[in-house]
């Protein structure tokens, strides 16, 4: 539509996940290194999160095109799904033929391919893109999948890739086994206010254009504001933009049009302004004289109320993370103070069982003695009394 209009060969902010359209922002390239790295190494569990629409699949995508041709890789997207399903699906991603939905034959037939291609020298990647939807059960036979394993090498290595949800996923207790075996994580954040120019200019370059002044320095510093930095909203907003422009033949994309595109996509739901700051002064996208209608008006209670729900719902988490940890440490404590006070008790018993010993030895002893010395008397009694008659009748 707009393409020849502003000199390009193809529309440069389509919403594809093209890898030719990556730009390699401070994150990107952080990230990018991290999954390199775990590949290169085989490091066994990875994962990767971030925002909606931070350009995780464009990086995976990327990655793919650049992988080594002895890695075999499968691709999972549909994560709704049962254990069993899962399972299946994995065995067709490697063009295994899962004629059985029984988990024991499904393992044992990913088993073999695995062990077959490690005695082949090739090595088998397993990415899973959307994994916040994971099922704990399906995230269980994942982390089970781990074990098909020699001594010193991991047969399957598995990234996953999520929104921050996974990241909160991964903090329940009963996924812990699964997080001991995470060895790389990292997180893919919104561009930086002086990345989105750069993006904005590599984007239109791709593009075909020859022109960097479509979008002044103002436009493309409320472009951040609005976008947070995230490449998809950044698209939205540049692509719908140069519509409005060329609908209206403006060369350049100016910040009243800007306004008037943000808007009209956040009345759609697109976007939700409740931490937005624009700076000071901005230019109104609705004139003056227009009264505020009181749907926009619930619009903008509706964004401020689901903000709020999103912070007391992180407030939430946080407390419960603090809750779990002071209670951990509450019940090492108890478990210190309950032992210390078993060995106390132990330690009495055995006291108290050595007195009674030595008691019992004790009078065991002065029995003995009494009988003894009572043996004596008897013994020496007649004796003294037949002295005494004798000296009385001597005296006589």
């Amino acid at each position: 539509m707009y393409e020849t209009f502003y000199g390009f060969k193809e529309k440069p902010f389509d919403l594809h996940p093209d890898p030719d359209y990556l730009y390699m922002s401070r994150g990107h390239e952080n990230t990018y290194t991290h999954l390199e790295y775990a590949i290169l190494e085989n490091k066994g569990f990875v994962v990767v999160t971030g925002e909606i629409g931070s350009g995780k699949t464009t990086l995976i995508n990327y990655l793919l095109n650049r992988i080594a041709e002895d890695i075999h890789v499968g691709l999972i997207n549909n994560t709704n799904i049962l254990p069993s399903e899962f399972l299946k699906m994995i065995c067709q991603e490697f063009e295994l033929d899962p004629r059985t939905s029984d988990k024991a034959e499904l393992i044992d037939i990913l088993s073999g391919f695995l062990i077959d291609q490690f005695a082949a020298g090739q090595r088998v990647v397993l990415i899973i893109d959307e994994a916040q939807n994971l099922t704990n059960d399906t995230m269980e036979e994942i982390r089970m999948l781990s074990n098909i394993e020699t001594e010193k090498h991991h047969l399957i290595q598995i990234i996953l890739v999520g929104q921050p949800e996974l990241r909160f996923k991964l903090q329940q207790r009963n996924l812990k086994q699964f997080v001991q075996r995470v060895t790389v994580q990292c997180h893919l954040k919104g561009l930086e206010k002086d990345e989105v120019k750069q993006y904005i200019n590599h984007r239109l370059e791709i593009g075909g254009g020859n022109r960097f002044d479509i979008f002044n320095k103002a436009t493309i510093d409320r472009i951040a504001v609005y976008s947070r930095g995230i490449p998809r909203l950044i698209n939205v907003l540049c692509d719908s933009a140069l519509v409005y422009g060329f609908a209206d033949e403006h060369e350049t994309i100016s910040i009243p049009i800007l306004d008037n595109v943000y808007q009209e996509l956040k009345a759609l739901g697109t976007f939700t302004d409740y931490n937005v700051k624009p700076s000071a002064s901005p230019v109104s996208p609705i004139p003056t004289a227009s009264p505020v209608t009181s749907s926009e008006m619930s619009d903008d209670r509706f964004a401020l109320v689901e903000g709020k729900i999103e912070q007391l719902e992180n407030k939430i988490i946080d407390l419960n993370q603090k809750l779990n940890f002071y209670s951990k440490i509450r019940n090492e404590r108890d478990d210190i103070v309950i032992e210390l006070f078993q060995m106390l008790k132990d330690n009495l018993d055995k006291r108290w069982q050595m007195l009674d010993q030595m008691t019992h030895v004790s009078n065991n002893i002065i029995k003995s003695k009494e009988k003894r010395a009572a043996a004596r008397l008897k013994a020496s009694g007649p004796t003294h009394i037949s002295s005494l008659g004798r000296h009385k009748h001597t005296k006589a």
